[in-house]
């Protein structure tokens, strides 16, 4: 399992809060980038403006899921790469980065994906630098 203390990572709709705390005109838009029905893999992009009439975002954030993995994932797995996407574009914006980019969503991603590689007798799953407090 994965070596991490969760309670450390800020959930994405607290940086969702502080973002429109900040910027009460701002919006955050997100896309499909990728949606593969066939394998259940979807990569989300997400964009946050500062302001409505922004042309172009403040920052952006990827993020991506797949289906099945986790109990969650089952049935929604492009709602939770949406939220994860968001986190991230608003943690390259700077909100709640204390503790590092990745969001609690992201970390528990990270647990997910450890946790069906050791029931598939793989323990080669590398946490990636950007996922690490």
């Amino acid at each position: 399992m994965a070596n991490f203390d969760l309670s450390k990572y800020i959930p994405v709709h607290s940086r969702i809060t502080s973002f429109y705390e900040r910027y009460p005109d701002g919006r955050i838009v997100t896309e499909l980038v990728s949606l593969n029905e066939e394998s259940g893999f979807v990569c989300i992009k997400a964009s946050a403006f500062r302001a409505c009439d922004d042309a172009e975002p403040s920052s952006t954030g990827h993020a991506f899921e797949i289906r099945g993995q986790g109990y969650v994932n089952t049935t929604s797995f492009i709602e939770n790469g949406e939220t994860s996407a968001i986190g991230r574009a608003l943690a390259n914006l700077g909100f709640a980065i204390e503790n590092g980019i990745a969001s609690r969503e992201e970390m528990e991603k990270v647990q997910r994906m450890t946790a069906a590689a050791a029931q598939n007798g793989d323990r080669s799953v590398p946490i990636q630098p950007a996922q690490r407090s």
